[in-house]
């Protein structure tokens, strides 16, 4: 289940070499998803009023960094009759996202550091999603292929369900979208808990997620998770969120892309005296 969508464009089998088949998914229950558009709009409203509200609480008299939305109110000054418009401005923490250690589909313990002096593109899924998952990482597949060739980025995809989606379950997972196993790394926790992953995307990435439950909870759609994918550069500090189920911010996300990386890969040209640049 997503934020943004629950339902999988068959416009994302288009993509060189990926199946067409969403990675575990069920059947049916076409009335029952559409009925949670709705309600998963709501949930993900409130989850961003609820960051406002606890990243302004408490944290005036103090200098630590404040990895929350805030919330800039802008009135409309012609007075005629239209609606206030709040306007939520993401503010990432300069200190770059918090330390985590998690377990990449090869085994290997990965940390903050291991991606330190690349830049990065992160998302986030589930291998048994029935919803969105699919081409969100369907997109991944597609920076990898325009990207990778000439480029120094790296693409992380962190699940969200950690107590299904083991190493080895995210490496099948992988394979159908034939990711690179040295620059496109699959992060889990293998004990099972989403007590280290739910506070880093919520708190670093700040992105929401939350387990569904009760009647919003169904088969291929056990999470509430956001389609965004976000640019993190070569320190660590995140430089945007796109929306990569959406043509247009995904377009927008290349070109960020192809302006920053073209940086990245003037660094590593020959200089005159056959030395590389710094």
């Amino acid at each position: 289940m997503s934020d943004s969508s629950s339902s999988t464009d068959n416009r994302a089998a288009d993509a060189t070499g990926v199946v067409a088949k969403p990675f575990g998914s069920p059947v049916g229950k076409p009335l029952i998803v559409k009925s949670l558009f709705v309600v998963n709009g709501i949930v993900c409203c409130a989850l961003v009023a609820a960051w406002v509200a606890f990243g302004t609480r408490g944290r005036n008299n103090s200098d630590e960094p404040k990895p929350f939305a805030s919330a800039t109110d802008i009135t409309d000054d012609d007075d005629d009759g239209r609606p206030k418009v709040i306007k939520i401005e993401m503010k990432w923490p300069e200190s770059g996202i918090a330390d985590f250690e998690f377990t990449e589909r090869s085994g290997k313990v990965v940390h903050k550091e291991d991606l330190v002096g690349h830049p990065w593109v992160v998302s986030f899924i589930f291998t048994h999603c029935a919803g969105p998952c699919f081409r969100v990482t369907s997109a991944m597949r597609r920076l990898q292929d325009e990207f990778f060739q000439d480029t120094d980025l790296r693409l992380v995809t962190i699940t969200v369900d950690p107590e299904r989606d083991s190493p080895a379950q995210l490496a099948k997972y992988a394979k159908d979208f034939q990711a690179s196993p040295e620059r496109w790394l699959f992060l889990t926790d293998p004990t099972g808990l989403k007590d280290k992953i739910y506070p880093l995307i919520n708190g670093s990435f700040l992105m929401p997620v939350q387990e569904a439950t009760g009647a919003m909870r169904i088969e291929g759609h056990e999470f509430i998770h956001t389609n965004n994918i976000l640019l993190v550069d070569e320190r660590g500090v995140v430089q945007g969120k796109w929306n990569s189920i959406d043509d247009a911010s995904f377009d927008q996300l290349r070109r960020e892309l192809r302006k920053r990386l073209k940086k990245t890969s003037e660094k590593s040209v020959p200089s005159e005296a056959g030395t590389k640049t710094e």
